[in-house]
C-alpha cells in the first residue's frame, strides 16, 4: 500500500513528500481496491460460476485491448524518467476506462438473459485481459499483488513484453480478494 502511495507522489525532481494519512487511505481504497482489484472481483465470479473458470475464445473489443497495450509505451517512458506519479495517473486512467467498459456492458444484467449468456463470458474475458495489462504496469510497484494475480489468471509471469498476448480459451483460478480496503482504525492502530 505504501509503495503505491509513494509512487503516486514521486517525480523526477527532488521534492519532499507530504504523507497525509487521510489521503493515503482514500487513494489506496479508491485506486487500488475500488478501481484495479474491482475489475477482477466484478468479473471473475461470472467466469467461475457460469463457465467453469474458462475464458472466452476471443475478445469482443480487441481494439480496446490494443489501446491498453499501446499506452504501455507512455507508462514505460514515465517509469524510465522516474516520473512515477505520472505513470500511476496513466494506469489509473486506464483502470477507470476498464470499469467504464464493465458498466457499459453490465454482465450482471446480461446473465439474466439466457440468449445473451455468451456475451457475459466475452465481456468478462475482455475485462480480465484489461486487468492483466494493468497489473503488468503496476508490477514494479506491487510485486506481491502481481504474483497473486499471476496465480489467479494462470498466465505465467507478467512481463512487459508479454502484455500484448491476450488470455483466451483457458481456465483461471477462483477469485480470492487481492487487496482489502484500508480502514482509518487500522492506520490509527499502526501509529
Amino acid at each position: 500500500y505504501l509503495r503505491y502511495y509513494f509512487s503516486c507522489k514521486l517525480g523526477s525532481g527532488i521534492d519532499d513528500i507530504d504523507f497525509n494519512l487521510e489521503d493515503f487511505v482514500q487513494r489506496v481504497n479508491s485506486d487500488l481496491v475500488g478501481k484495479v482489484v474491482n475489475i477482477a472481483s466484478r468479473c471473475a465470479g461470472f467466469i467461475g460460476k457460469q463457465f467453469g473458470g474458462e475464458l472466452a475464445g476471443s475478445l469482443p473489443e480487441p481494439e480496446l485491448f490494443t489501446e491498453f497495450v499501446e499506452r504501455g509505451e507512455i507508462i514505460a517512458a514515465s517509469y524510465e524518467q522516474r516520473e512515477f506519479g505520472k505513470a500511476m495517473r496513466e494506469i489509473m486512467e486506464l483502470a477507470g476506462r476498464a470499469n467504464q467498459y464493465i458498466d457499459e456492458h453490465k454482465p450482471w444484467v446480461l446473465t439474466r438473459k439466457p440468449e445473451r449468456v455468451d456475451e457475459v463470458q466475452e465481456v468478462c474475458t475482455q475485462a480480465l485481459n484489461l486487468f492483466k495489462v494493468l497489473v503488468t504496469y503496476l508490477k514494479p510497484v506491487l510485486p506481491s499483488v502481481a504474483a497473486r494475480v499471476e496465480s489467479f489468471l494462470r498466465c505465467g509471469e507478467l512481463d512487459w513484453n508479454n502484455r500484448t498476448s491476450a488470455l483466451l480459451a483457458q481456465r483461471i483460478e477462483p477469485f480470492e480478494p487481492l487487496m482489502v480496503r484500508v480502514e482509518s482504525s487500522q492506520v490509527d492502530a499502526m501509529l
